[in-house]
């Protein structure tokens, strides 16, 4: 058993046998690039990808069986007669991605469901039940369960807007309409860590970025508020899909990246702003941020400025020193604390 996967995986590589020949759909909450070693038994491959960066590797294989697209909506071959789910921690994505999908699926395709058990994999169950499908639990070890069941029925047909969720964040005297999917970040409302950063920003003006922009409620609103040219970038299929209509409803112009960091952006910026991710999955995990403030200074015009709001616990400032000329708390209420960071 090779350790370096992650549990799910694990579990996962001691039933290759399942896909044999299969026209396999691998969709949700990817942990590695397990699905790779796939290849050899299915008869073709499609991944659908919400992460940026996995889009990008898997983009990279030369293989005529593997086809891999980002997007918040996914589209199947027709010929697509099986489905791996990797269960996300949000309950909303996973139900949001098997309404998209299964109505894709041919009636009797199989349906693989694994997931970490503090992940409430189980969930699965009440949700697929709703399509007909009875799922029966095939395995389970590594803390995580794996699922079996098939599509019996012919799945309603999806309506995207029946999941967006659209409310307004109120900008002094004016308000700005924010359109959010299931899969992104705070879904549905303005966290505490926004509002506080939207509270401290100074007027800004030129270029500006907004890093891990989420539903795309911190540059969108300095959009609607200042003369600026926005830029909103995100790993996540669905934050991309949720700031293009954010921009959209409020009549805004804007560029919208999809970019695993900064490694799409070629351009510079007067302000970079951002309330920048340290999750993936349920852990807590900083290497995303950490790479984004050290490389952040290079994206910077001489006088730009990096304005970032982050919980207290964590310790971005060693970092930081280490890249920027200056840098101050502006803010600071022991939950969270707002930098400033100074070319």
């Amino acid at each position: 058993m090779n350790s370096s996967l992650h549990p799910t995986s694990q579990v996962l590589a001691r039933h290759q046998d399942l896909f044999v020949q299969q026209h396999l759909v691998v969709a949700g909450q990817l942990y590695d690039n397990y699905p790779k070693e796939l290849l050899e038994q299915v008869a073709s491959l499609q991944l659908c990808c919400s992460h940026y960066g996995q889009f990008s590797y898997f983009q990279s294989i030369a293989d005529p069986k593997i086809n891999s697209q980002f997007s918040a909506t996914p589209k199947l071959a027709t010929h697509s007669d099986a489905l791996l789910f990797y269960m996300p921690k949000s309950k909303q994505e996973a139900a949001y991605l098997f309404a998209c999908l299964l109505p894709q699926l041919k009636v009797g395709a199989d349906i693989f469901v694994i997931g970490e058990n503090r992940t409430g994999v189980k969930s699965c169950e009440k949700m697929l039940a709703e399509f007909g499908v009875k799922l029966n639990k095939i395995d389970s070890a590594r803390r995580c369960g794996l699922y079996y069941g098939q599509l019996q029925q012919v799945a309603p047909g999806f309506l995207p807007e029946h999941w967006d969720s659209t409310f307004e964040v109120q900008l002094g005297e004016t308000r700005l309409k924010v359109s959010s999917l299931p899969g992104v970040f705070n879904h549905g409302k303005l966290d505490d860590g926004s509002q506080l950063l939207l509270e401290h920003l100074p007027p800004l003006h030129g270029k500006v970025l907004d890093f891990g922009c989420g539903a795309g409620i911190i540059g969108a609103s300095q959009a609607l508020l200042y003369e600026i040219d926005i830029s909103l970038l995100d790993v996540s299929a669905y934050a991309i899909a949720s700031s293009q209509a954010t921009l959209m409803i409020n009549n805004l112009n804007g560029t919208v990246i999809a970019s695993d960091g900064l490694m799409e952006v070629k351009q510079y910026f007067d302000f970079i702003v951002s309330n920048p991710p340290f999750h993936a999955g349920i852990d807590t995990q900083y290497e995303t941020t950490e790479r984004f403030l050290a490389q952040a200074k290079q994206h910077l015009n001489t006088q730009g400025e990096l304005w970032i709001v982050a919980n207290s616990f964590l310790k971005y400032e060693t970092l930081i020193k280490q890249h920027f000329t200056s840098y101050e708390s502006v803010f600071d209420n022991k939950k969270f604390k707002i930098l400033r960071c100074c070319h």
